[in-house]
């Protein structure tokens, strides 16, 4: 062994890298294809709003200036978006990277979180990069929260429990009153709830509650949210929290000082004010999702309720259905990769995507046989 193995932080040992979704150019390139559907990372397929290209657009004059380091436009206005203060706002390079820096903010080498399993694995990784330790706690086969597991997992190190709600890549939400019980008793013991809401802006279900509304109950909640999702900007890498101040002021000192570019900065203040696309995309993707469901089920697949904009499916022999899929021109996820055997998770795309998506499941699995 030579001195270089020893270079890595020992904590990296037992990280497997984040595997995302394979990008249109990989399949193109490896199986000569020229139409590709990617349904895999959850993106939003709908075109982006006149206000927000024009935005995009009228950022191009300044790209050889470095961004607001501050994000200070953006920050406000999200803070009028969800009803809290500027100084409750921080933002970065997506969610990853707002886990990075906020991991870094306040995990000490050797404490410890708890995140559901099957989850995001990104939290795992986020955290062991911060010299953290992930302690999984199995949902149950509903895949609803074992609260009372949760609880008990805690011990002296325990820093934050990690939720995704609606979860990835289960689809499932924890209701509000479960959560609001959860952050009280975490409380208590001097343990932080972060709820990651990448897909809250799907959820229509009485039972959720927005996560602004929890964290003005609840003193030790951080909020993460996304604009990859509904509001298509996954390129341009734009998240952010809301949190206690004392937390946000840690996050300030570690921050990376331009995570989020200038063109990025200025679509998502542009998004912000495009509320009625927002609704408008959400209602065309669950019509579609309804549809898919509908047609999947007639195949005879099971299919996962969700709150969403993806589908969780139990086929035989998912591996081989994966690779039959994506060698027509189909990229979706295989469960596996997130830690649920025997699935596929697919996203909600345009309507002529699913249609090619579907098509090309009834014949792969006509091949290898239901």
């Amino acid at each position: 062994m030579s001195w270089m193995d020893e270079v890595p932080r020992r904590y990296l040992s037992s990280v497997e890298p984040y595997r995302p979704g394979k990008p249109m150019e990989e399949i193109t390139r490896t199986y000569g294809l020229t139409e590709v559907v990617r349904l895999c990372s959850n993106e939003n397929p709908w075109p982006l709003p006149q206000a927000v290209m024009e935005a995009i657009a009228a950022a191009k004059d300044g790209i050889n200036r470095y961004p607001d380091p501050e994000a200070y436009n953006l920050k406000r206005a999200i803070a009028r978006h969800l009803g809290v203060s500027p100084l409750e706002v921080a933002v970065g390079g997506g969610t990853e990277g707002v886990l990075c820096t906020l991991f870094q903010s306040i995990l000490e080498e050797g404490d410890h979180i708890i995140v559901p399993s099957p989850t995001y694995p990104v939290y795992k990784l986020t955290a062991s990069a911060a010299g953290g330790v992930c302690d999984p706690v199995p949902l149950l086969e509903d895949f609803s929260l074992p609260v009372d597991g949760v609880l008990q997992m805690c011990g002296p190190r325990t820093k934050a429990v990690v939720l995704c709600n609606p979860n990835n890549p289960t689809g499932n939400i924890v209701p509000g009153k479960d959560l609001l019980n959860l952050a009280v008793r975490l409380e208590e013991r001097h343990v932080l709830l972060i709820v990651d809401e990448a897909y809250a802006e799907y959820v229509t279900d009485p039972r959720y509650v927005c996560g602004a509304d929890l964290f003005r109950q609840a003193s030790n909640v951080v909020i993460l949210r996304t604009f990859s999702k509904i509001y298509g900007l996954a390129g341009l890498r734009i998240g952010y929290a809301i949190g206690p101040k004392v937390i946000i002021e840690a996050f300030g000192k570690v921050r990376r000082v331009f995570s989020v570019n200038s063109v990025g900065q200025r679509a998502a203040l542009a998004a912000l004010g495009c509320g009625d696309h927002v609704a408008k995309v959400r209602d065309m993707t669950i019509a579609e999702r309804r549809r898919v469901h509908k047609a999947l089920s007639g195949l005879g697949i099971r299919v996962h309720d969700t709150h969403a904009n993806f589908l969780l499916l139990e086929v035989p022999r998912a591996e081989e259905t994966y690779e039959g899929l994506l060698l027509n021109g189909v990229i979706v996820r295989l469960g596996e990769d997130l830690g649920l055997k025997g699935t596929l998770r697919v996203t909600i795309g345009l309507p002529e995507e699913n249609d090619r998506f579907l098509s090309e499941l009834d014949r792969v699995l006509r091949r290898i046989g239901r």
